[in-house]
């Protein structure tokens, strides 16, 4: 009524009818009220000629039935563009860059708006940045796969994140390259001045905050209360030093409570009784999956240390 003057016996008949449609197809009422709320104009469809042939076409690239409905509510332009001029001719472009059904999906489902966007003006031109900087094909198909967003961004402000990255020292033929484009572009200027204070004041050197950001780019995206509290514990009160912590910046994006307090606990009674070596590995204990942890860490010292699983699942308990 309020985006296009409806009288209300007809904004509920249009309502109601476009309800029906959806619902036929598998979405919730939630999910209606979304795609309903971002593009009322919808409400102006008739369903069987233009929303039905963009559900048809999903399905048939080997979109599941009930990722249609969440993919549209993260996308609801899917259903407002074009399929014969906008929406194929997408898919097909993508089809030439990751040669398979399966891909695209993979990508179309983490980034939807790839079928609602001008690829060869804005995708294209971004591609061409990447391989100019060193990024191999296969890269490049990784890229669109796994990262389909950061190939969505403005050609100049990706060619400066590829830049930034480049003069930090990383391979443009490996993954990790793309990881910390992905990073970089997701970080401002200022943000990224004001992360490396954080860990300065933390007591890292500029170069240890690097030696981390090329081990594991995503360190740069922790948030500064998280930097403080793990460097914290696992430096003044559990004795790790920075340049260890520098080397396992995965530290850095664990849980504080649901693996390093508990997982520290444990080590502390082990380092307390005499069961581990004094130079084991802190990094080790807390990065190692949960199953290699508690054969390892737990159950191996069940009759020297009986009381450890106790304390350990009273500690993950009290993370929750």
């Amino acid at each position: 009524m309020n985006s296009f003057g409806f009288s209300q016996e007809r904004a509920l008949s249009a309502s109601k009818y476009v309800q029906l449609f959806l619902k036929n197809h598998a979405f919730t009422d939630a999910q209606i009220s979304t795609v309903v709320r971002l593009r009322p104009s919808i409400l102006l469809s008739r369903p069987e000629k233009t929303l039905l042939p963009k559900l048809v076409f999903l399905q048939s690239i080997g979109v599941s039935g009930l990722d249609i409905p969440r993919i549209i509510c993260r996308s609801p332009n899917i259903l407002c563009r074009s399929l014969k001029n906008q929406i194929i001719p997408a898919f097909n472009l993508l089809q030439d860059l990751l040669h398979s059904n399966e891909n695209i999906v993979f990508a179309v489902n983490r980034f939807p708006e790839l079928l609602v966007t001008n690829l060869e003006n804005k995708v294209a031109p971004n591609l061409e940045i990447l391989r100019e900087a060193g990024v191999t094909e296969s890269g490049i198909g990784y890229c669109l796969k796994h990262m389909p967003r950061l190939l969505a961004r403005l050609p100049e402000h990706l060619k400066e994140s590829v830049e930034r990255v480049k003069q930090i020292g990383f391979n443009p033929q490996t993954t990790m390259f793309l990881q910390a484009v992905k990073v970089m572009a997701a970080t401002a200027l200022r943000s990224w001045d004001r992360k490396m204070e954080v860990y300065k004041r933390c007591g890292w050197s500029e170069e240890e905050v690097l030696t981390a950001f090329r081990g594991q780019p995503h360190c740069m995206l922790a948030s500064e209360s998280k930097i403080i509290r793990v460097v914290d514990l696992l430096v003044h009160k559990m004795g790790c030093h920075i340049s260890e912590l520098a080397k396992n910046p995965l530290l850095i994006l664990l849980s504080l409570n649901k693996t390093i307090a508990p997982r520290c606990s444990v080590y502390n009674v082990l380092r307390m009784k005499g069961l581990v070596r004094k130079n084991l590995s802190l990094a080790k204990c807390l990065t190692c999956p949960e199953k290699f942890f508690l054969e390892r860490f737990v159950q191996r010292y069940k009759e020297e240390a009986p009381e450890l699983l106790e304390l350990y699942q009273e500690k993950m308990q009290l993370s929750k």
